[in-house]
């Protein structure tokens, strides 16, 4: 939808967009979803006294049809934090995985 700017399930072109899309907070506020979030050291993986940091990786970008309400949903603004949680052993909820083709497949 974000490219055609048509449905592709009913293929209407009336659709909402939600730059941030967020969800209820504590107090009546609201908070930014983020595609992933976890706390890190901040300092050396071997320091168990270090202080920990929250890490929020980007935030979702939704388009809806105002026909049918199919939803695409778009990661926005994520690589880096991803990365950075990713990189720590203990986080194994996130993980990098190139599908890209290298070399001749192994026989």
């Amino acid at each position: 939808m974000k490219i055609s700017r048509q449905c592709p399930k009913c293929q209407s072109r009336k659709l909402w967009v939600v730059e941030k899309a967020e969800s209820a907070g504590d107090g009546g506020g609201s908070n930014t979803m983020s595609v992933a979030s976890g706390y890190v050291l901040k300092g050396p993986t071997d320091d168990w006294g270090s202080p920990l940091e929250t890490i929020h990786a980007g935030f979702f970008e939704t388009w809806i049809c105002a026909l049918c309400g199919f939803t695409e949903w778009y990661a926005r603004d994520a690589n880096e934090a991803l990365a950075r949680l990713a990189s720590h052993p203990w986080r194994p909820k996130v993980r990098y995985v190139d599908g890209e083709a290298t070399g001749t497949p192994y026989r």
